[in-house]
């Protein structure tokens, strides 16, 4: 099911692994706007978190029915509108409006993110541009000179705090710190391990951004810390994976007469966690990155991998591709799967409706396409019937 705006806020998720509070991984409200069809324990805690590690925070989304949104921002506070100690070159990639109600201590940022998305409207696919303004509402305490924000939704039991140092006490606005110190029933504790980087937050009249430093001070481009899409690197074997196990265990399932527990999936080609358990029933004779000669009930088998084999990773999703040969006794069988969760308008067209997969959006209601899909799975078990038997 669709949470936020979908498979892409994910991506901004892990965008914002900096650890930023205010987005991760969702929250709160939003508004979706097609923009083309077409398209308390006072405590001093400065020393105590020096050493302290970085984290990443996370909360769960939802999701409010497309709608307009103005967006606006004010501060009760008298301070500069920059915090003159902030590298600009360090705070340009995360950068918010928020309005800011002192009196109650709390604050909202907007966020203004976009996407891409396939719809299915009217018996039909448009590929559309969609603009949300996110809305992510927090309050906050000071302990002694320590700034703790707290993030909690309604009906969610789960209360999230973020401890914060480096500002003045009382005062939001200014450059605060990041820490992984814990707050609880009003005191803090810090674990004091060493961190490779610290990730600021600066509170200025109407925006709010972050950024990052080495031990030394210096600015840390964000882009360094984000993934990026590309090919995933794989030097373990191939035939050393999940999908070859499931084809292990089909063949000793037909031979046994169960052809209803065959299970092929191709996707697990890519998942290893260190290793498969080969069954016992499983003799291998041969065995490299893209093949696998192998016996079983005294019958050899031999597999091949074909080397466009692969996945290229998105921010919240993948490409992937396999191409398998499987041969016993003088017969193959072909398998051939593609995936891929980042539709284009070159996709997104109706003739290409049999390879999609849809979801729907649970506020919205809106049904789209969540990847283009073409395999050959059910010939593939088919054929491996015939094969293994």
């Amino acid at each position: 099911m669709k949470i936020f705006s979908g498979k892409t806020f994910l991506g901004s998720c892990i965008v914002l692994m900096t650890g930023i509070f205010i987005s991760a991984c969702g929250d709160d409200n939003s508004s979706n706007v097609p923009a083309d069809s077409n398209s308390s324990e006072a405590t001093t805690l400065s020393s105590a978190i020096e050493s302290s590690s970085n984290a990443v925070t996370s909360s769960s989304s939802t999701e409010t029915p497309p709608s307009s949104a103005t967006v606006s921002s004010s501060s009760n506070e008298s301070s500069p509108s920059v915090i003159a100690s902030v590298k600009d070159y360090c705070s340009t990639t995360f950068r918010y409006k928020y309005s800011h109600d002192e009196s109650n201590k709390k604050f909202t940022i907007f966020e203004d993110h976009s996407y891409d998305e396939c719809q299915h409207l009217n018996n039909n696919y448009v590929f559309s541009h969609i603009i949300e303004v996110l809305q992510h509402r927090r309050s906050y305490i000071f302990v002694g000179d320590t700034l703790v924000l707290i993030q909690s939704q309604e009906g969610d039991p789960d209360t999230m705090f973020t401890v914060l140092v480096g500002g003045s006490a009382n005062k939001l606005l200014g450059d605060w710190a990041f820490t992984t110190c814990d707050y609880k029933a009003g005191s803090i504790s810090c674990n004091n391990e060493p961190k490779s980087y610290t990730t600021h937050y600066v509170f200025e009249a109407d925006s709010q951004f972050v950024y990052l430093t080495q031990a030394d001070g210096s600015c840390i481009p964000a882009e360094s810390l984000m993934p990026s899409d590309g090919t995933l690197d794989k030097d373990e074997s191939y035939t050393d994976t999940y999908a070859m196990q499931h084809i292990y265990n089909s063949i000793i399932s037909i031979k046994k007469g169960e052809t209803h527990n065959i299970s092929i999936l191709p996707s697990s080609f890519f998942l290893q966690n260190g290793g498969v358990t080969v069954p016992s029933e499983v003799t291998i004779s041969s065995q490299s990155k893209y093949a696998v000669t192998f016996t079983i009930g005294g019958q050899e088998f031999s597999a091949t991998i074909g080397e466009n084999t692969h996945r290229i990773q998105y921010y919240s999703d993948s490409q992937s591709e396999v191409d398998l040969t499987l041969a016993s006794g003088g017969k193959t069988c072909q398998l051939h799967y593609f995936r891929d969760a980042k539709l284009t308008s070159e996709t997104c067209k109706k003739e290409n409706a049999p390879y999609f997969e849809l979801d729907t959006n649970e506020k919205t209601g809106v049904e789209y396409v969540d990847s283009y899909k073409i395999d050959n799975i059910d010939e593939f078990k088919a054929c491996l019937i015939t094969l293994a038997q």
